[in-house]
Protein backbone atom coordinates (compact mmCIF):
# COMPACT_ATOMS: atom_id res chain seq x y z
CA UNK A 1 0.00 0.00 0.00
CA UNK A 2 1.43 3.66 -0.82
CA UNK A 3 1.89 5.65 1.93
CA UNK A 4 1.13 9.12 2.58
CA UNK A 5 4.20 11.52 2.53
CA UNK A 6 5.59 14.89 1.19
CA UNK A 7 8.15 14.79 -0.92
CA UNK A 8 10.07 17.75 -2.57
CA UNK A 9 8.41 18.63 -6.25
CA UNK A 10 10.64 19.98 -8.86
CA UNK A 11 8.64 22.45 -10.35
CA UNK A 12 10.16 23.73 -13.20
CA UNK A 13 7.24 24.76 -15.88
CA UNK A 14 6.28 22.32 -17.96
CA UNK A 15 2.64 23.10 -18.38
CA UNK A 16 0.85 25.62 -20.64
CA UNK A 17 2.07 26.15 -24.09
CA UNK A 18 2.45 29.95 -23.18
CA UNK A 19 4.36 29.15 -20.00
CA UNK A 20 7.86 28.07 -19.20
CA UNK A 21 9.12 24.07 -19.84
CA UNK A 22 8.14 22.00 -17.07
CA UNK A 23 9.42 18.73 -15.27
CA UNK A 24 6.38 16.81 -13.99
CA UNK A 25 5.19 14.02 -16.93
CA UNK A 26 1.69 13.74 -18.34
CA UNK A 27 -0.90 12.62 -16.00
CA UNK A 28 -2.75 10.01 -18.30
CA UNK A 29 -4.74 8.14 -15.32
CA UNK A 30 -8.41 9.83 -15.04
CA UNK A 31 -8.83 10.62 -11.09
CA UNK A 32 -11.25 8.08 -9.40
CA UNK A 33 -10.55 8.20 -5.58
CA UNK A 34 -12.64 6.87 -2.88
CA UNK A 35 -12.77 7.60 1.14
CA UNK A 36 -10.59 4.45 1.00
CA UNK A 37 -7.69 5.33 -1.23
CA UNK A 38 -7.32 8.55 0.79
CA UNK A 39 -4.26 6.27 3.02
CA UNK A 40 -2.62 5.94 -0.57
CA UNK A 41 -1.35 9.92 -0.40
CA UNK A 42 1.77 9.72 -1.82
CA UNK A 43 0.66 8.61 -5.76
CA UNK A 44 -2.39 10.85 -5.48
CA UNK A 45 0.33 13.74 -4.31
CA UNK A 46 2.22 12.41 -7.60
CA UNK A 47 -0.61 13.06 -9.99
CA UNK A 48 -1.94 16.05 -8.39
CA UNK A 49 1.95 17.89 -8.77
CA UNK A 50 1.62 16.59 -12.37
CA UNK A 51 -1.45 17.65 -13.37
CA UNK A 52 -0.93 20.22 -16.63
CA UNK A 53 -4.73 20.61 -17.07
CA UNK A 54 -7.15 22.54 -15.12
CA UNK A 55 -10.01 20.72 -16.30
CA UNK A 56 -7.68 17.70 -14.85
CA UNK A 57 -7.82 19.47 -11.45
CA UNK A 58 -11.39 20.12 -11.38
CA UNK A 59 -11.70 16.50 -11.48
CA UNK A 60 -9.50 15.65 -8.80
CA UNK A 61 -10.98 18.53 -7.12
CA UNK A 62 -14.84 17.52 -7.32
CA UNK A 63 -14.03 13.95 -6.37
CA UNK A 64 -11.99 15.19 -3.42
CA UNK A 65 -14.58 17.20 -2.09
CA UNK A 66 -17.22 14.18 -2.24
CA UNK A 67 -14.37 11.73 -0.61
CA UNK A 68 -14.79 14.92 2.29
CA UNK A 69 -17.69 14.88 2.31
CA UNK A 70 -18.78 11.61 3.13
CA UNK A 71 -15.60 11.21 5.77
CA UNK A 72 -17.59 14.01 7.13
CA UNK A 73 -20.73 12.68 7.90
CA UNK A 74 -19.86 8.92 8.60
CA UNK A 75 -17.64 11.31 11.19
CA UNK A 76 -20.60 12.60 12.58
CA UNK A 77 -22.68 9.02 12.31
CA UNK A 78 -19.39 7.41 14.24
CA UNK A 79 -19.53 10.09 16.96
CA UNK A 80 -22.79 9.13 18.16
CA UNK A 81 -21.40 5.68 19.38
CA UNK A 82 -19.25 5.31 22.02
CA UNK A 83 -17.64 2.61 21.02
CA UNK A 84 -16.18 3.33 17.58
CA UNK A 85 -13.04 5.36 18.91
CA UNK A 86 -10.54 3.92 16.92
CA UNK A 87 -12.53 4.35 13.80
CA UNK A 88 -13.26 7.97 14.74
CA UNK A 89 -9.35 8.55 14.90
CA UNK A 90 -8.59 6.69 11.69
CA UNK A 91 -11.62 8.92 9.57
CA UNK A 92 -10.16 12.04 11.26
CA UNK A 93 -6.80 11.36 9.97
CA UNK A 94 -8.27 10.58 6.73
CA UNK A 95 -10.01 13.77 6.40
CA UNK A 96 -7.14 15.73 7.16
CA UNK A 97 -5.22 14.46 4.67
CA UNK A 98 -7.92 14.93 1.89
CA UNK A 99 -7.53 18.97 3.07
CA UNK A 100 -4.03 18.66 2.42
CA UNK A 101 -4.74 17.43 -0.77
CA UNK A 102 -7.46 19.84 -1.56
CA UNK A 103 -4.32 22.74 -0.64
CA UNK A 104 -2.18 21.25 -3.22
CA UNK A 105 -4.56 21.62 -5.40
CA UNK A 106 -5.31 25.05 -5.10
CA UNK A 107 -1.13 25.62 -5.06
CA UNK A 108 -1.10 23.36 -8.51
CA UNK A 109 -3.47 25.59 -9.68
CA UNK A 110 -1.44 28.81 -8.78
CA UNK A 111 1.33 27.30 -10.50
CA UNK A 112 -0.47 27.02 -13.64
CA UNK A 113 -1.65 30.26 -13.78
CA UNK A 114 1.86 31.69 -12.77
CA UNK A 115 3.13 29.32 -15.49
CA UNK A 116 0.40 30.62 -17.92
CA UNK A 117 1.69 34.27 -17.73
CA UNK A 118 5.61 33.51 -17.83
CA UNK A 119 6.88 34.90 -21.03
CA UNK A 120 8.34 32.55 -23.75
CA UNK A 121 11.77 34.07 -23.07
CA UNK A 122 12.28 32.78 -19.77
CA UNK A 123 12.29 28.81 -20.81
CA UNK A 124 14.99 29.98 -23.44
CA UNK A 125 16.76 31.60 -20.38
CA UNK A 126 16.76 28.98 -18.02
CA UNK A 127 17.71 25.88 -20.61
CA UNK A 128 20.87 28.44 -21.65
CA UNK A 129 21.75 28.79 -18.02
CA UNK A 130 21.44 24.75 -17.43
CA UNK A 131 23.72 24.50 -20.31
CA UNK A 132 26.63 26.77 -19.74
CA UNK A 133 26.52 24.58 -15.96
CA UNK A 134 27.22 21.22 -17.26
CA UNK A 135 29.03 22.78 -20.22
CA UNK A 136 31.90 24.12 -17.35
CA UNK A 137 31.79 21.04 -15.84
CA UNK A 138 32.00 18.49 -18.52
CA UNK A 139 34.63 20.04 -20.51
CA UNK A 140 37.59 18.60 -19.82
CA UNK A 141 35.58 15.21 -20.62
CA UNK A 142 34.84 16.40 -24.44
CA UNK A 143 37.95 17.23 -25.24
CA UNK A 144 39.30 13.79 -24.36
CA UNK A 145 36.76 12.87 -26.10
CA UNK A 146 37.54 14.70 -29.43
CA UNK A 147 41.16 14.31 -29.48
CA UNK A 148 40.97 10.31 -29.24
CA UNK A 149 38.62 10.91 -32.03
CA UNK A 150 40.93 12.28 -34.24
CA UNK A 151 44.07 10.18 -33.83
CA UNK A 152 41.57 7.38 -34.41
CA UNK A 153 42.31 3.79 -33.40
CA UNK A 154 45.76 3.08 -34.89
CA UNK A 155 47.39 3.92 -31.50
CA UNK A 156 48.90 7.10 -32.18
CA UNK A 157 50.11 8.37 -28.88
CA UNK A 158 52.68 11.31 -29.77
CA UNK A 159 51.26 13.56 -27.78
CA UNK A 160 51.55 13.61 -23.34
CA UNK A 161 49.77 11.47 -21.24
CA UNK A 162 49.19 9.09 -23.57
CA UNK A 163 47.81 11.50 -26.14
CA UNK A 164 45.55 13.26 -24.53
CA UNK A 165 47.59 16.14 -23.02
CA UNK A 166 47.71 17.71 -19.41
CA UNK A 167 44.98 18.72 -17.46
CA UNK A 168 44.90 22.65 -18.34
CA UNK A 169 45.04 21.51 -21.71
CA UNK A 170 41.91 19.98 -21.46
CA UNK A 171 40.17 22.99 -20.75
CA UNK A 172 41.15 24.49 -24.16
CA UNK A 173 38.32 25.40 -26.42
CA UNK A 174 35.93 26.18 -23.80
CA UNK A 175 34.68 29.72 -24.85
CA UNK A 176 33.67 27.89 -28.53
CA UNK A 177 32.07 24.32 -26.31
CA UNK A 178 29.80 27.65 -24.15
CA UNK A 179 29.08 29.06 -27.50
CA UNK A 180 28.21 25.40 -28.81
CA UNK A 181 26.05 24.53 -25.85
CA UNK A 182 24.30 27.99 -24.44
CA UNK A 183 22.45 28.95 -27.53
CA UNK A 184 21.31 26.23 -29.59
CA UNK A 185 20.47 24.31 -25.95
CA UNK A 186 18.00 26.96 -25.47
CA UNK A 187 16.40 27.02 -29.28
CA UNK A 188 16.33 23.18 -28.56
CA UNK A 189 13.72 23.58 -25.44
CA UNK A 190 12.21 26.27 -26.16
CA UNK A 191 11.74 25.12 -29.61
CA UNK A 192 11.08 21.03 -28.21
CA UNK A 193 8.42 22.71 -25.81
CA UNK A 194 6.46 24.77 -28.48
CA UNK A 195 6.21 21.82 -31.08
CA UNK A 196 5.47 19.18 -27.89
CA UNK A 197 2.17 21.52 -27.20
CA UNK A 198 1.42 21.68 -30.77
CA UNK A 199 1.52 18.45 -31.81
CA UNK A 200 0.27 16.95 -28.11
CA UNK A 201 -3.35 17.52 -29.10
CA UNK A 202 -2.91 16.30 -32.39
CA UNK A 203 -1.63 12.87 -31.68
CA UNK A 204 -3.28 12.20 -27.91
CA UNK A 205 -1.86 10.31 -24.82
CA UNK A 206 -1.61 7.10 -27.31
CA UNK A 207 1.26 8.76 -29.33
CA UNK A 208 3.26 10.53 -26.37
CA UNK A 209 6.42 8.50 -28.24
CA UNK A 210 5.83 9.89 -31.39
CA UNK A 211 5.14 13.68 -30.38
CA UNK A 212 8.75 13.72 -27.97
CA UNK A 213 10.44 12.23 -31.12
CA UNK A 214 9.32 14.64 -33.56
CA UNK A 215 9.27 17.90 -30.80
CA UNK A 216 13.21 16.76 -29.74
CA UNK A 217 14.16 16.22 -33.51
CA UNK A 218 12.28 20.21 -34.51
CA UNK A 219 14.42 21.64 -31.80
CA UNK A 220 17.60 19.98 -32.85
CA UNK A 221 17.16 20.88 -36.10
CA UNK A 222 16.67 24.39 -35.47
CA UNK A 223 19.74 24.69 -32.50
CA UNK A 224 22.26 22.85 -34.97
CA UNK A 225 22.28 26.01 -37.00
CA UNK A 226 24.05 27.63 -34.42
CA UNK A 227 26.03 24.70 -32.96
CA UNK A 228 27.36 23.13 -36.12
CA UNK A 229 30.05 26.56 -36.42
CA UNK A 230 30.49 26.30 -32.83
CA UNK A 231 31.64 23.01 -32.81
CA UNK A 232 34.30 23.59 -35.75
CA UNK A 233 35.86 26.42 -33.59
CA UNK A 234 36.04 24.45 -30.51
CA UNK A 235 37.49 21.13 -32.52
CA UNK A 236 39.76 23.18 -34.02
CA UNK A 237 41.37 24.09 -30.42
CA UNK A 238 40.32 21.26 -28.58
CA UNK A 239 42.71 18.80 -31.41
CA UNK A 240 45.54 21.29 -31.58
CA UNK A 241 44.83 22.76 -34.92
CA UNK A 242 44.61 26.06 -33.68
CA UNK A 243 46.18 27.48 -31.07
CA UNK A 244 43.33 29.74 -29.89
CA UNK A 245 39.75 30.49 -30.35
CA UNK A 246 40.35 33.38 -32.33
CA UNK A 247 42.80 31.79 -34.79
CA UNK A 248 40.11 28.54 -35.13
CA UNK A 249 37.56 31.21 -36.07
CA UNK A 250 39.65 32.83 -38.77
CA UNK A 251 40.91 29.13 -39.59
CA UNK A 252 36.92 27.78 -39.82
CA UNK A 253 35.53 30.72 -41.83
CA UNK A 254 38.72 32.04 -43.68
CA UNK A 255 38.36 30.53 -46.78
CA UNK A 256 35.58 29.04 -49.29
CA UNK A 257 36.92 25.97 -48.53
CA UNK A 258 36.71 25.87 -44.98
CA UNK A 259 33.35 27.61 -44.89
CA UNK A 260 32.05 24.77 -47.58
CA UNK A 261 33.06 22.20 -44.76
CA UNK A 262 31.67 23.71 -42.11
CA UNK A 263 28.26 22.98 -44.11
CA UNK A 264 29.52 19.38 -44.74
CA UNK A 265 29.94 18.70 -41.20
CA UNK A 266 26.47 20.26 -40.12
CA UNK A 267 25.14 17.70 -42.59
CA UNK A 268 26.57 15.14 -40.85
CA UNK A 269 26.22 16.66 -37.65
CA UNK A 270 22.50 16.47 -38.50
CA UNK A 271 22.42 12.78 -38.48
CA UNK A 272 23.71 12.91 -35.24
CA UNK A 273 22.63 15.59 -33.17
CA UNK A 274 18.59 15.15 -34.64
CA UNK A 275 18.51 11.73 -33.88
CA UNK A 276 19.76 12.21 -30.10
CA UNK A 277 17.93 15.67 -29.33
CA UNK A 278 14.91 13.27 -30.45
CA UNK A 279 16.15 9.91 -28.33
CA UNK A 280 17.20 11.88 -24.95
CA UNK A 281 14.18 13.72 -24.37
CA UNK A 282 11.77 11.06 -25.27
CA UNK A 283 13.36 8.51 -22.86
CA UNK A 284 13.64 11.07 -20.00
CA UNK A 285 9.74 11.85 -21.12
CA UNK A 286 8.64 8.41 -21.08
CA UNK A 287 10.14 6.93 -18.47
CA UNK A 288 8.96 9.68 -16.17
CA UNK A 289 5.51 9.14 -17.53
CA UNK A 290 5.71 5.00 -17.14
CA UNK A 291 6.82 5.48 -13.38
CA UNK A 292 4.29 8.42 -12.49
CA UNK A 293 1.33 6.45 -14.27
CA UNK A 294 2.43 2.86 -12.75
CA UNK A 295 0.30 2.27 -9.49
CA UNK A 296 3.03 -0.60 -8.59
CA UNK A 297 5.91 1.54 -8.63
CA UNK A 298 6.40 3.92 -5.19
CA UNK A 299 9.36 6.38 -6.63
CA UNK A 300 8.45 9.94 -7.34
CA UNK A 301 9.78 10.67 -10.78
CA UNK A 302 9.23 14.68 -9.90
CA UNK A 303 11.62 15.14 -7.32
CA UNK A 304 15.35 16.90 -8.31
CA UNK A 305 17.01 14.16 -7.59
CA UNK A 306 14.96 11.90 -9.97
CA UNK A 307 14.99 14.34 -12.73
CA UNK A 308 19.20 14.05 -12.71
CA UNK A 309 19.06 10.29 -12.33
CA UNK A 310 16.59 10.07 -15.68
CA UNK A 311 18.62 12.86 -17.00
CA UNK A 312 21.87 10.64 -17.01
CA UNK A 313 20.16 7.51 -18.58
CA UNK A 314 18.71 9.29 -20.80
CA UNK A 315 21.90 10.99 -21.77
CA UNK A 316 24.54 8.25 -21.86
CA UNK A 317 21.26 5.78 -23.58
CA UNK A 318 21.06 8.70 -27.04
CA UNK A 319 25.17 9.25 -26.70
CA UNK A 320 26.27 5.44 -27.35
CA UNK A 321 23.52 4.87 -29.96
CA UNK A 322 25.00 8.46 -32.05
CA UNK A 323 28.54 8.02 -31.37
CA UNK A 324 29.17 6.60 -35.09
CA UNK A 325 27.90 10.27 -36.24
CA UNK A 326 29.51 12.04 -33.81
CA UNK A 327 32.99 10.31 -35.20
CA UNK A 328 32.10 11.20 -38.75
CA UNK A 329 31.33 14.93 -37.95
CA UNK A 330 34.52 15.03 -35.63
CA UNK A 331 36.85 13.92 -38.29
CA UNK A 332 34.63 16.23 -41.24
CA UNK A 333 35.67 19.03 -39.06
CA UNK A 334 38.87 18.54 -38.63
CA UNK A 335 39.64 17.24 -42.28
CA UNK A 336 42.28 19.13 -43.65
CA UNK A 337 40.60 21.34 -46.32
CA UNK A 338 43.41 23.03 -48.11
CA UNK A 339 45.25 20.40 -49.58
CA UNK A 340 44.88 18.89 -53.43
CA UNK A 341 42.62 16.44 -52.25
CA UNK A 342 38.88 17.05 -52.62
CA UNK A 343 37.35 17.50 -48.82
CA UNK A 344 35.28 14.81 -47.76
CA UNK A 345 31.03 14.44 -47.23
CA UNK A 346 29.32 12.60 -45.04
CA UNK A 347 29.34 9.32 -46.99
CA UNK A 348 32.83 9.10 -48.45
CA UNK A 349 34.33 10.29 -44.53
CA UNK A 350 32.32 6.96 -43.50
CA UNK A 351 34.05 5.05 -46.11
CA UNK A 352 37.14 5.74 -45.10
CA UNK A 353 36.40 5.74 -41.86
CA UNK A 354 34.97 1.68 -42.14
CA UNK A 355 38.58 1.60 -44.04
CA UNK A 356 40.87 2.78 -41.62
CA UNK A 357 39.34 0.34 -38.57
CA UNK A 358 36.34 -1.94 -39.92
CA UNK A 359 32.92 -1.14 -37.61
CA UNK A 360 34.66 -0.66 -34.69
CA UNK A 361 35.96 2.72 -35.76
CA UNK A 362 32.72 4.20 -35.39
CA UNK A 363 32.09 3.37 -31.85
CA UNK A 364 36.08 5.36 -30.76
CA UNK A 365 35.84 7.19 -27.52
CA UNK A 366 31.94 6.38 -26.88
CA UNK A 367 33.00 5.63 -23.14
CA UNK A 368 33.90 9.17 -23.41
CA UNK A 369 30.75 10.33 -25.05
CA UNK A 370 28.55 8.64 -22.92
CA UNK A 371 30.64 9.60 -20.05
CA UNK A 372 30.39 13.30 -21.04
CA UNK A 373 26.71 13.26 -21.97
CA UNK A 374 24.64 10.81 -19.28
CA UNK A 375 25.92 13.56 -16.50
CA UNK A 376 25.95 16.77 -18.72
CA UNK A 377 22.38 15.94 -19.58
CA UNK A 378 22.13 15.43 -15.63
CA UNK A 379 23.42 18.70 -14.75
CA UNK A 380 21.77 20.01 -17.21
CA UNK A 381 18.21 19.24 -16.86
CA UNK A 382 18.54 19.61 -13.21
CA UNK A 383 19.54 23.07 -13.04
CA UNK A 384 17.01 23.80 -15.87
CA UNK A 385 14.28 22.56 -13.17
CA UNK A 386 16.15 24.57 -10.39
CA UNK A 387 15.85 27.87 -12.30
CA UNK A 388 12.72 27.70 -13.40
CA UNK A 389 11.35 26.17 -10.09
CA UNK A 390 13.02 29.00 -8.21
CA UNK A 391 11.65 31.98 -10.60
CA UNK A 392 8.01 30.02 -9.41
CA UNK A 393 8.42 30.37 -6.20
CA UNK A 394 9.78 33.49 -6.59
CA UNK A 395 6.47 34.54 -8.95
CA UNK A 396 4.21 33.06 -6.17
CA UNK A 397 5.83 34.54 -3.33
CA UNK A 398 5.62 38.06 -4.85
CA UNK A 399 2.19 37.65 -5.72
Amino acid sequence: MLMFSSPQDANAGFGPSGGATTSPPPNLIAPSIRYEDITSGKKLRQLIGSTLDEKRLEQFSKQLDEVAETLSNLLSDDESKEDAPLAIEEKKAKLEKARVLQKQIIDRERILAKLENQPYWFNYCAAFIGSVASTLVMHPLDTIKTRLQVKGSDGDEDGEEGGIGSVASLYEGLSGNLLKEGPPSALYLGVYESAKYALAPKFGPQSLLLVYLLSGAAGEMVGSIVRAPAEAIKSTVQSGISGSAAEATTQVFGTAESRENIFRAWSSSIWRDVPFGAIQLAVFELTKTYILNSADIDFDSGTLAAEALIGAFAGGFGAFWTNPFDIITTRIITQDVEGDSEPLGVVEMAKKLYDEGGPAIFFTGWQARVLYWAPAISIFLTCYCSVVGSMVDASLAAG
